[in-house]
């Protein structure tokens, strides 16, 4: 996969790129009407609505499954990477859940908490990735590699 045959279009990473940077001006703009000011910081979050790494793994497979085919090789590893990248990220959330729960536990519940509730409330409000944002993400990479792939 050197690049583009003739009348194939864009690169298949030339895709994969514009989709998640579409992907992460979808975050903005969505999470900029829903706090109602300017939301540049999700920019450089991977977690939200929609995943960057649900983005990555939709429109890797959809833009190889459209070059490719289904029975090729690259089509099979752009798959496997797919779902590995998504289980890995809801294994995060699962843990990062974990983490919360105890944290909660061990400092904001003890006897000596209110110190430490401002200090660790910030920590324990860190995003991550849902269900419903990978989900999104995915379903947005199939659908802009479907969209830019085949023009």
């Amino acid at each position: 996969m050197s690049g583009p045959r003739s009348g194939e279009g864009l690169d298949i990473w030339v895709v994969v790129v514009l989709a998640v940077v579409a992907g992460q001006a979808l975050k903005v703009a969505l999470y900029s009407i829903t706090q109602r000011r300017l939301q540049l910081a999700a920019l450089g979050q991977s977690a939200g609505l929609p995943s960057v790494h649900g983005v990555t793994g939709g429109s890797l497979v959809t833009m190889c499954l459209l070059r490719l085919g289904w029975h090729a090789p690259e089509t099979a590893v752009a798959l496997v990477f797919a779902v590995i990248t998504v289980f890995d990220a809801m294994r995060v959330r699962a843990a990062a859940q974990q983490q919360r729960r105890l944290v909660h536990e061990l400092v904001l519940l003890g006897p000596h908490a209110e110190p430490w509730r401002r200090r660790v409330a910030g920590y324990l409000d860190a995003l991550a990735h849902t269900p419903a944002h990978v989900a999104a993400g995915v379903i947005w990479g199939f659908l802009f590699a479907f969209a830019v792939g085949t023009v």
